[in-house]
């Protein structure tokens, strides 16, 4: 299979790529067991759970060699991947992002599903839709959903609640109480900022906060039918708009001074107490769990406008992919449908990683079911409407998205909101002369 990479990403390969395009695969089968090499994503906590689900499908498995490796995945370029499919040098199984899906498959650097889920009996309709619909691009399945990531929870602290006079038990259900619960929780210290009630823009990055914050205000980020970029849709711009009011309310440069202080593990501002109201990711829960356990803290769904998208969130979470041209596919797939698709591997994930399977049957949901906060988690996720775009450039367009926040955050302009239309009509044009210069004149729906 020929690989045609996009025009930017072939400029920045090296010359080893030349070199080695001829050169032998590597290793596909040692003492008679097929490898199985798996080039991963996890760090941490996460690597050692990751690496305990490995071991365990090789016990079951002794026929094969399952090679699992750490390969860090930056979200735009990752040119050690593409440098690998290039030079026929593959791993058998590649962790992909659910935005990357789309592009590594137009692209391609990965290999098609679609008869190995009809095989198999794997249909939309054993996944939560987003979950599906991520993985799905020119009618052709490309990954399986690994992890779903309701995105996010609303999580509010409690004992600020209290100190701020507020019902403890009654989080903001409007945008309205939510800006109102705000000021109230946060508090000054001469001109500095030591706790804030909540930072619009900040939790996950900037261009997922624009996700966030502007399907819940009911606005649209793309047209399918049309392949059309729509990040200056009314409901995209009022929440940006909206966003940027508390960089005008609270100072810009004073909450970036709040920020410094902020870090992951115990120095989570949640967990310090810098931040009263937050969005969070599933993940949160087990961090929340395990460096502040006495924490007392409710999880609802994210506050809307009463003309927004009620209870609105969306999902993202990582997948799996065979890579174009890789070896030993059958016992890949294999490895990958058992994780992604099968009872058994999906509750294994569930139970060493404490994320959600995308797979709707697994027992883990079930199990997870009356746990607390999980619950919540939960019925985001059976609720959820949205995912990213599905689209071959996504990694410009969030790219796009995060300097259309940042150019209303910090904007010199009093009001800053004044900025929001501009920079996401910009934002917009950017994204969408790019996927123009994609897709050419195909048109139609992904």
């Amino acid at each position: 299979m020929r690989i045609s990479l996009p025009r930017a990403m072939t400029l920045c390969l090296p010359l080893c790529l030349v070199l080695v395009h001829g050169c032998a695969r590597d290793v596909t089968e040692v003492g008679g067991r097929k490898v199985v090499r798996v080039w991963h994503v996890w760090g941490g906590t996460m690597a050692e759970g990751f690496t305990r689900i490995c071991d365990e499908y090789q016990r079951q498995h002794p026929e094969i060699l399952l090679r699992p490796v750490f390969a860090a995945n930056d979200l735009a370029t990752n040119q050690k991947f593409f440098t690998a499919v290039a030079a026929h040098k593959p791993p058998e199984v590649i962790f992909v992002d659910g935005p990357q899906v789309a592009p590594w498959a137009e692209w391609g650097a990965l290999s098609p599903l679609t008869e190995l889920c009809q095989e198999a009996g794997i249909g939309r309709d054993d996944y939560f839709d987003p979950c599906w619909r991520q993985t799905v691009y020119r009618d052709q399945v490309w990954a399986l959903t690994f992890c779903a990531d309701p995105n996010f929870g609303f999580v509010w602290s409690k004992q600020a609640f209290a100190e701020a006079g507020l019902d403890p038990e009654r989080p903001p259900q409007t945008i309205e109480e939510l800006d109102r619960y705000a000021d109230l929780l946060t508090r000054h210290e001469g001109s500095e900022i030591v706790r804030i009630g909540l930072i619009p823009w900040s939790q996950y990055g900037a261009a997922n906060s624009m996700f966030t914050w502007g399907w819940a205000f009911g606005g649209d980020f793309y047209d399918y039918d049309k392949d059309l970029v729509t990040a200056d849709d009314p409901g995209v711009v009022r929440a940006l708009e909206w966003m940027a009011s508390y960089a005008d309310k609270y100072g810009a440069d004073k909450v970036a001074g709040l920020e410094r202080g902020f870090g992951a593990a115990e120095q989570n501002p949640f967990i310090t107490g810098k931040v009263a109201m937050m969005c969070l990711h599933i993940g949160g829960i087990a961090d929340l769990a395990r460096y502040a356990p006495d924490l007392d803290y409710g999880v609802t769904f994210i506050p809307a406008p009463p003309d927004g998208e009620q209870r609105s969130s969306w999902v993202g979470g990582w997948c799996m992919g065979l890579p174009a041209a890789a070896a030993n596919r059958r016992e890949a797939w294999e490895f990958v449908r058992w994780l992604c698709a099968d009872d058994e591997g999906t509750a294994l994930v569930g139970e060493q990683t404490g994320l959600f399977p995308g797979y709707k049957a697994s027992p883990y949901l079930e199990k997870v079911r009356h746990k607390k906060h999980y619950d919540k988690f939960l019925r985001i996720l059976q609720e959820c409407r949205h995912q990213r775009p599905v689209m071959p450039i996504q990694a410009r367009y969030m790219r796009e998205l995060g300097r259309a926040v940042d150019a209303a955050v910090y904007a010199e302009t009093t009001p800053k909101s004044a900025v929001a239309k501009s920079a996401l009509d910009k934002a917009r044009r950017a994204t969408q002369d790019e996927l123009d210069i994609i897709l050419g004149d195909r048109g139609g729906t992904p």
